[in-house]
């Protein structure tokens, strides 16, 4: 039975916040897998410079896998996974077992808009193109899709909560 929530975005900061929020709004646990897998690993240039380039990330890309295969069996847990993450090794089938796949959509304008907030430079045209093959795997994916491109952290909250309302009224209606 799946009793938690797994948010992928392409904003890693958007998602985290968002996450925390609800968890409050859900008494539910918070966890950010790559804090963990970052936290697990330690220092990630020594270990490519003991173990060399190959061997290194070999080990890191296992590392990461058992990490979320333990998260994976967590109960009640609000999980924000990067995109890149979940859909490496097995990491979607085992949280996938265990969560609902909520897809914190954006449109490639928006994220061009926060990029040039950041000052970080991304061609439009590559983004566009990245942006439309990701965005329909991530749609097919996932469990939910909520469209959060024009909306502000609070608002974004507000229809995330609806959306997951009406994903779980639907699902309770089949069930009968």
């Amino acid at each position: 039975m799946k009793t938690n929530i797994t948010f992928i975005c392409l904003l890693d900061g958007f998602s985290k916040n968002i996450g925390k929020l609800l968890c409050d709004k859900l008494d539910m646990f918070f966890v950010d897998v790559e804090d963990m897998i970052e936290f697990e690993l330690g220092d990630t240039n020594h270990i490519l410079s003991v173990l060399g380039d190959k061997e290194g990330k070999k080990y890191m890309k296992e590392t990461e896998a058992k990490v979320v295969k333990r998260i994976a069996s967590f109960e009640n847990t609000l999980v924000c996974i990067k995109p890149s993450t979940l859909f490496s090794n097995r990491n979607f089938d085992r949280l996938n077992k265990t969560s609902y796949i909520v897809y914190l959509q954006i449109s490639p304008k928006y994220l061009k808009k926060v990029a040039d907030e950041s000052k970080d430079i991304i061609d439009e045209k590559m983004l566009t193109l990245a942006f439309t093959e990701k965005d329909k795997m991530y749609v097919d994916s996932s469990d939910m899709v909520v469209n959060c491109s024009t909306l502000k952290e609070k608002k974004a909250l507000k229809k995330l909560l609806s959306t997951i309302n009406k994903f779980f009224k639907k699902n309770k209606k089949e069930e009968k």
